[in-house]
C-alpha cells in the first residue's frame, strides 16, 4: 500500500520464458534459424548457402515480431484451431429445432459445452430448488448465486475499506481445501433496460401513490426507461468432484448425492457471503440458470422472461442452449447478436484505488459481461508458484549481470514482486490464478467494432492492457459471458493474492 487514495498493487505479468523472456516457439524458431545456414554449409554450395541463411533469419525475424500483441509463435494455436473447425465444419453449430437431437439432452449446447447437464437439488430450506451444472469430462458441478448492488462507491473510506476486508476473507476461504472449490466467478452483466424494472420496483414497494413525491418517482423512473441500464452480479463457483468423491460415495454416488454434497458447502458459502454485507437474492434454480444462460446467447429473449414472469421466470434447462451460433475470427455470431471478447492481460502497474473499475463498470452505452475467472491455490502449489517466479526472475536477472547485459527495471519488478508474494502468503494471503475478461455484445458488426474500441478505451482510461481474442471467441464467450466457472485455457493467467 502506499497512500490512501491509491493502495493497491497488482503483480506484473511473468514474461520469463524456457531462457529469459523468450519462450518455447521463439527457442524453436532460433535452433531453425541456426540449423538451416549449418544445413547450407554442409551442401557445399554458397547459392544454398545464402538462401538457407536468408531463410534462417527471417525465421527468427518473424518468431520475435509481434503482431495484435502476441508473439507470431502464440498465434499458432488459434490460428490452427480456427483452420481445424472449418475443416471439420464444427465453427456452426445448429440446436434448438435445427438440431438432429433437438431437446434430448437436458442441456443443448454448443462446443465443448455440448456435455453439460443439469442437475436440479434441494435448498437448505426445502421449498426451493438450486440447478447444479455437472461437467462429468472435467469433473466440476458448478452454482451461480445472484447477489444484489450495494452503493459502496458513495460509502466513506472505512466503510469500503471494512466491506473490502470482509470480501477478502471470504475470497481467502476458497482456498481451503476441504472446500472443495477448483474455480469461482464474478460476472457482471450490463444491458439495456427494456423493460424498465425500476418502474416495476416502483410499483412494487410504493404505498401512498397520490402522495406528491410519489408522483415525482413515477415521473422519473418512466422518462428513465428510454436509457436505462440493467445491471446484475452473480457469483459462480465450481467444485472439484475428485475431492468430494469420498463423500459423494457415502452418501449414495449417485446426482442426489452431489447435490447432497455440494449444497451443504453452497449453504456454508452463502453464509459467509451475506455475513460480508453482501446482499443475495439465492442460488439460482435449474429455471432461472438455464434463462440466465439462454438470454446470454439470444439477448432478445430477456425481455419475454421479465414480461411473462418477472423475476420468477422459468426455463426448461433442455432449452438453455442457443438455435445457432458460429464462430468466427473476430466475432462469436449467436442467435440474435454478435459478441467479441476481450481479455485483460495486463492489469496496471501504478497503484490504484478501490474504485478503480468504476469507469469501466458504469459504462452505459455498451452491453457487455466483465468476467473475473479465480482458481484458488492451496499453500503447498501456492509456494511452488511463487518460487518458480522467483527463481525465473533471479535466473534472468544473474545471467545478464554475469554477461554484462542491461537488468530492465521489468524483471526487477518481477523479482520483487515474487519476494512481495512469498511474504504474504507466509502471513496467511489466499493465492489465485485469476483471468479478467470483458465480453461486448452487440445487433451487428458494425455495432460491435464500435463497442469494442469503446471498452478498450475504457480499459486503457484505468491503464490496463487488453487484446481481443481472435480465433478464440468461442471459448472467450463460455468464459466470460456465462456464469459456469469456466478454466482459464486457453488464455493465460495472472497470479497473485
Amino acid at each position: 500500500m502506499s497512500t490512501e487514495e491509491q493502495d493497491f498493487v497488482f503483480p506484473p505479468r511473468r514474461t520469463n520464458g524456457i531462457f529469459g523472456r523468450i519462450g518455447l516457439g521463439q527457442a524453436i524458431a532460433v535452433l531453425i534459424g541456426i540449423a538451416l545456414p549449418w544445413l547450407g554449409i554442409r551442401s557445399g554450395s554458397p547459392i544454398v548457402f545464402a538462401f538457407a541463411s536468408a531463410a534462417g533469419a527471417c525465421v527468427v525475424a518473424v518468431a520475435f515480431s509481434r503482431i495484435g500483441g502476441r508473439a507470431i509463435t502464440q498465434w499458432v494455436r488459434p490460428v490452427l484451431g480456427a483452420v481445424w473447425s472449418q475443416v471439420r465444419g464444427s465453427h456452426v453449430y445448429r440446436g434448438a429445432v435445427f438440431g438432429p437431437s433437438s431437446l434430448a439432452h437436458r442441456m443443448d449446447l454448443p462446443g465443448d459445452l455440448a456435455g453439460l447437464r443439469m442437475l436440479s437439488a434441494p435448498s437448505p430450506d426445502g421449498h426451493t430448488r438450486i440447478g447444479l451444472v455437472l461437467d462429468e469430462s472435467s469433473e466440476t458441478v458448478t452454482a451461480a448465486l445472484m447477489t444484489e448492488g450495494t452503493p459502496i462507491i458513495l460509502e466513506d473510506t472505512a466503510e469500503q475499506a471494512s466491506r473490502l476486508d470482509e470480501w477478502e476473507a471470504v475470497m481467502e476461504s476458497t482456498t481451503d481445501e476441504d472446500g472443495a472449490v477448483s474455480r469461482w466467478q464474478l460476472l457482471f452483466r450490463s444491458m439495456p433496460d427494456s423493460t424498465n424494472l425500476a418502474q416495476r420496483y416502483y410499483l412494487d414497494r410504493t404505498t401512498d401513490r397520490e402522495a406528491p413525491s410519489a408522483q415525482a418517482l413515477r415521473e422519473l423512473v418512466s422518462q428513465a426507461a428510454p436509457v436505462g441500464q440493467r445491471h446484475e452480479v452473480f457469483v459462480a463457483v465450481a467444485f472439484d468432484l475428485a475431492r468430494l468423491s469420498g463423500e459423494i460415495k457415502s452418501t449414495g454416488g449417485d446426482d442426489e448425492a452431489i447435490g447432497i454434497v455440494v449444497v451443504e458447502r453452497l449453504a456454508e458459502l452463502q453464509r459467509q457471503i451475506a455475513e460480508a454485507r453482501i446482499p443475495v437474492r439465492g442460488w439460482l434454480s435449474p429455471g432461472h440458470y438455464a434463462a440466465v444462460i439462454h438470454s446470454q446467447f439470444d439477448p432478445d429473449s430477456l425481455p419475454l422472461y421479465d414480461l411473462q414472469a418477472g423475476r420468477d421466470s422459468e426455463l426448461d434447462p433442455r432449452a438453455a442452449g442457443p438455435s445457432a451460433t458460429e464462430r468466427q475470427w473476430r466475432a462469436f455470431v449467436h442467435d440474435s447478436a454478435f459478441s467479441s471478447t476481450i481479455w485483460v492481460h495486463e492489469m496496471p502497474r501504478r497503484p490504484v484505488s478501490r474504485n478503480w473499475l468504476t469507469p469501466l463498470l458504469q459504462h452505459n452505452d455498451v452491453r457487455r459481461a466483465v468476467t473475473l475467472v479465480a482458481e484458488p491455490l492451496g499453500v503447498s502449489r501456492a509456494e511452488r508458484s511463487i518460487n518458480n517466479q522467483r527463481l525465473a526472475a533471479g535466473g534472468s536477472i544473474h545471467a545478464k549481470a554475469r554477461h554484462g547485459l542491461v537488468i530492465d527495471a521489468r524483471t526487477r519488478r518481477e523479482l520483487d514482486a515474487a519476494e512481495r508474494l512469498d511474504d504474504e502468503i507466509a502471513e496467511g494471503a489466499g493465492y489465485f490464478r485469476y483471468s479478467m475478461l470483458v465480453t461486448c455484445t452487440a445487433p451487428d458488426m458494425v455495432s460491435l467494432r464500435t463497442a469494442v474500441t469503446a471498452v478498450r478505451r475504457r480499459l486503457t482510461r484505468i491503464r490496463c492492457a487488453s487484446m481481443v481474442l481472435y480465433g478464440e471467441q468461442d471459448q472467450g464467450f463460455y468464459a466470460a459471458a456465462l456464469p459456469l466457472a469456466r478454466g482459464l485455457a486457453p488464455m493465460w493467467s495472472l497470479t497473485g493474492t
